[in-house]
């Protein structure tokens, strides 16, 4: 399953989405057509578990962030460790958001956001005096999270250059400490 996962990759960065195929999938992951289905039923599923994986990758990574001590701490790390992440990976990212069609992923919440957001959420109960005293916990992080991860698909696709600096990512920090914390 790993070479298929691997050649998918390959193809997606090589061909695009649109010229990729099974076949050619399996050609270069040395696997039969028959291995192939045996795993996948077709491109999307091969598609759609690249997707689950590099989603998962992302999770993972920001939550072995060491545990902060602030919320300014967690915002500073883990949008870090984002923006790290994509940075990476930059070229897969870039065509799993513009080549592979919504469709085809079955797109699912992101665990960042299933698994994540009552964490996050739990941590701001707990550190709710560095917070306004105006904010709804939850509204607030879901929004916060899907602006951070909107903003930076966004960069992906227009000007991924601007990623390689820290200006991206600084103003990413300050807007959410401005939009999250007492003043």
């Amino acid at each position: 399953m790993e070479a298929i996962i691997s050649a998918g990759i390959q193809v997606l960065l090589t061909n695009g989405y649109d010229k990729a195929s099974t076949y050619k999938i399996a050609e270069i992951a040395d696997v039969s057509i028959g291995s192939l289905y045996e795993y996948f039923p077709g491109k999307e599923a091969i598609y759609a578990e690249v997707q689950r994986r590099n989603d998962q990758n992302l999770f993972d990574l920001v939550m072995a962030q060491p545990e902060p001590k602030s919320v300014k701490e967690l915002i500073r790390s883990h949008t870090s460790a984002n923006i790290e992440f994509v940075r990476q990976n930059l070229e897969l990212h870039a065509a799993l958001i513009n080549d592979v069609p919504q469709f085809a992923v079955g797109r699912q919440e992101l665990p960042v956001y299933r698994d994540y957001l009552p964490w996050v959420t739990n941590f701001l109960h707990q550190h709710q005096e560095e917070l306004r005293q105006d904010i709804n916990t939850s509204r607030i992080v879901d929004f916060a999270l899907r602006a951070t991860r909107s903003t930076i698909d966004n960069y992906v696709l227009y000007t991924p250059e601007q990623l390689s600096g820290p200006l991206v990512e600084e103003l990413l920090i300050d807007l959410a400490e401005r939009f999250l914390l007492r003043t």
